[in-house]
Protein backbone atom coordinates (compact mmCIF):
# COMPACT_ATOMS: atom_id res chain seq x y z
CA UNK A 1 0.00 0.00 0.00
CA UNK A 2 2.81 2.54 0.94
CA UNK A 3 4.41 1.21 -2.18
CA UNK A 4 1.61 2.87 -4.46
CA UNK A 5 1.10 6.02 -2.63
CA UNK A 6 4.57 6.42 -2.99
CA UNK A 7 4.03 5.82 -6.72
CA UNK A 8 1.08 7.98 -6.91
CA UNK A 9 3.08 10.73 -5.47
CA UNK A 10 6.26 10.59 -8.14
CA UNK A 11 3.88 10.94 -10.88
CA UNK A 12 1.93 14.01 -9.45
CA UNK A 13 5.20 15.57 -8.44
CA UNK A 14 6.65 14.42 -12.26
CA UNK A 15 3.31 16.29 -13.83
CA UNK A 16 3.99 19.27 -11.95
CA UNK A 17 7.56 19.48 -13.06
CA UNK A 18 6.50 19.22 -17.03
CA UNK A 19 7.14 22.11 -19.24
CA UNK A 20 4.63 23.90 -20.33
CA UNK A 21 5.87 24.59 -24.35
CA UNK A 22 3.49 28.11 -24.48
CA UNK A 23 6.80 30.16 -24.72
CA UNK A 24 8.29 28.29 -27.84
CA UNK A 25 9.38 29.60 -31.23
CA UNK A 26 6.44 26.88 -33.21
CA UNK A 27 8.08 28.77 -36.49
CA UNK A 28 11.06 27.43 -35.92
CA UNK A 29 10.22 23.67 -34.45
CA UNK A 30 8.22 23.63 -37.34
CA UNK A 31 10.93 24.33 -39.97
CA UNK A 32 13.74 22.12 -38.53
CA UNK A 33 10.52 19.03 -38.16
CA UNK A 34 10.16 20.07 -42.08
CA UNK A 35 13.20 20.11 -42.94
CA UNK A 36 14.62 16.85 -40.95
CA UNK A 37 12.81 15.13 -38.42
CA UNK A 38 10.20 14.46 -40.98
CA UNK A 39 12.22 12.35 -42.76
CA UNK A 40 13.99 11.09 -39.68
CA UNK A 41 10.33 9.63 -38.82
CA UNK A 42 9.76 8.10 -42.15
CA UNK A 43 13.04 6.50 -42.57
CA UNK A 44 12.44 5.10 -38.91
CA UNK A 45 9.28 3.63 -39.96
CA UNK A 46 9.88 2.09 -43.21
CA UNK A 47 6.48 2.60 -44.69
CA UNK A 48 5.15 1.12 -41.92
CA UNK A 49 2.09 3.22 -40.12
CA UNK A 50 -0.33 2.16 -37.36
CA UNK A 51 -4.35 3.08 -37.19
CA UNK A 52 -4.78 4.00 -34.06
CA UNK A 53 -2.90 7.32 -33.94
CA UNK A 54 -3.06 9.53 -30.90
CA UNK A 55 -4.65 13.28 -31.60
CA UNK A 56 -4.15 16.57 -29.77
CA UNK A 57 -5.67 20.10 -29.79
CA UNK A 58 -3.05 22.61 -29.91
CA UNK A 59 0.44 22.91 -30.86
CA UNK A 60 1.40 23.43 -26.89
CA UNK A 61 -0.08 20.28 -26.12
CA UNK A 62 1.08 18.32 -29.42
CA UNK A 63 4.99 19.30 -28.39
CA UNK A 64 4.26 17.71 -24.37
CA UNK A 65 2.55 14.71 -25.91
CA UNK A 66 5.60 14.68 -28.21
CA UNK A 67 8.13 15.18 -25.72
CA UNK A 68 6.76 12.25 -23.45
CA UNK A 69 6.62 9.79 -26.34
CA UNK A 70 10.22 10.87 -27.50
CA UNK A 71 11.51 10.69 -24.29
CA UNK A 72 9.83 8.33 -21.86
CA UNK A 73 10.84 4.99 -23.51
CA UNK A 74 7.83 2.78 -23.22
CA UNK A 75 8.54 -1.10 -22.07
CA UNK A 76 10.29 -3.46 -25.42
CA UNK A 77 11.66 -0.01 -26.73
CA UNK A 78 14.24 1.81 -24.67
CA UNK A 79 16.36 3.17 -27.89
CA UNK A 80 14.01 5.66 -28.83
CA UNK A 81 15.14 8.71 -27.39
CA UNK A 82 18.58 8.02 -29.14
CA UNK A 83 17.32 7.79 -32.51
CA UNK A 84 17.89 10.45 -35.23
CA UNK A 85 15.16 11.95 -34.77
CA UNK A 86 14.91 12.06 -31.19
CA UNK A 87 18.04 13.93 -30.66
CA UNK A 88 17.37 16.56 -33.54
CA UNK A 89 13.56 17.09 -31.52
CA UNK A 90 15.51 17.91 -28.27
CA UNK A 91 17.96 20.02 -29.99
CA UNK A 92 14.89 21.87 -31.65
CA UNK A 93 13.47 22.24 -27.80
CA UNK A 94 16.43 23.37 -25.93
CA UNK A 95 16.74 26.01 -28.98
CA UNK A 96 13.61 27.40 -29.29
CA UNK A 97 11.94 26.64 -26.00
CA UNK A 98 13.20 28.81 -23.42
CA UNK A 99 13.91 27.25 -20.07
CA UNK A 100 13.21 23.63 -21.88
CA UNK A 101 16.27 21.30 -20.04
CA UNK A 102 16.48 17.87 -21.06
CA UNK A 103 17.12 17.03 -17.72
CA UNK A 104 13.71 16.80 -16.73
CA UNK A 105 13.83 12.74 -18.32
CA UNK A 106 12.35 9.57 -16.87
CA UNK A 107 15.34 7.76 -17.01
CA UNK A 108 14.68 4.65 -14.71
CA UNK A 109 12.70 2.32 -17.62
CA UNK A 110 15.52 -0.02 -18.85
CA UNK A 111 14.76 -2.82 -20.77
CA UNK A 112 17.01 -5.29 -22.36
CA UNK A 113 15.21 -6.17 -25.30
CA UNK A 114 13.49 -4.38 -27.92
CA UNK A 115 10.01 -5.13 -29.26
CA UNK A 116 10.38 -3.75 -33.32
CA UNK A 117 6.75 -3.28 -33.33
CA UNK A 118 6.33 -1.20 -29.92
CA UNK A 119 9.03 0.92 -31.50
CA UNK A 120 7.59 1.30 -34.50
CA UNK A 121 4.30 2.10 -33.14
CA UNK A 122 6.14 4.41 -30.53
CA UNK A 123 7.01 6.44 -33.83
CA UNK A 124 4.44 6.65 -35.46
CA UNK A 125 2.29 8.35 -32.83
CA UNK A 126 4.97 10.51 -32.81
CA UNK A 127 5.02 11.10 -36.37
CA UNK A 128 0.70 11.56 -35.74
CA UNK A 129 1.42 13.85 -33.10
CA UNK A 130 3.78 15.99 -35.58
CA UNK A 131 1.31 16.15 -38.31
CA UNK A 132 -1.52 17.48 -35.42
CA UNK A 133 0.85 19.75 -34.21
CA UNK A 134 1.08 21.34 -37.94
CA UNK A 135 -2.41 21.12 -38.23
CA UNK A 136 -3.16 23.55 -35.01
Amino acid sequence: MVLFRYLFILQVVRLALTYNFSNCNFEMILRIYHATIFRDLLKDLNGILFDQIEDCDSRTACLLKIDHHTFNPVPGCPSLPEKAFALKTKAALINYCPGYSETERNGTLEMTREIRNICLNQTSQILGLWLSCIQS
